[in-house]
């Protein structure tokens, strides 16, 4: 009798922490605490936090947000967020890994479409040229320090 007895309370444990495995801290250790720290630190491990700060940092971020809204028992909220800081973890992985391997090559002169290898100031002549075509040395362009009038 008494093994029934402890079989019918273990699977009434099992149950009911099968009913509350989203719920509550249970849920905030399996979402946040395991799976959201996990893809932030295997970003970072990565080299995420160079080959693709936004991601990283944001990811960062919503952990650190989750953590303090589990503290406030903002169970619900606390887990979007977590969930939000692996998907931006899991994105600054993929982004980092491309990376280094040469598949991806942004850079912030790419955002603002114009090419790295292009020389801003080129406009047929090269303005910081130290000398002329016949040898001499001569000047070129202008510095103005201050707000002249």
């Amino acid at each position: 009798m008494r093994t029934r007895s402890l079989r019918s309370s273990l699977l009434l444990v099992a149950a009911s922490a099968a009913l509350l495995g989203g719920c509550g801290p249970f849920g905030y250790l399996g979402k946040v605490s395991r799976d959201a720290s996990k893809a932030v630190a295997d970003a970072k491990q990565a080299g995420a936090e160079q080959y693709a700060p936004y991601e990283y940092w944001g990811a960062v971020t919503y952990l650190e947000q989750a953590k303090v809204l589990m503290a406030y028992s903002e169970y619900e909220r606390s887990f979007d967020y977590g969930e939000r800081a692996k998907q931006l973890a899991e994105e600054a992985k993929r982004k980092s890994d491309k990376r280094e391997a040469g598949e991806m090559t942004e850079t912030l002169d790419d955002e603002d479409g114009a090419t790295p290898d292009a020389d801003p100031n080129a406009n047929g002549a090269a303005e910081g040229d130290a000398e002329a075509k016949d040898g001499k040395a001569k000047a070129s362009g202008s510095i103005s320090i201050g707000g002249g009038k």
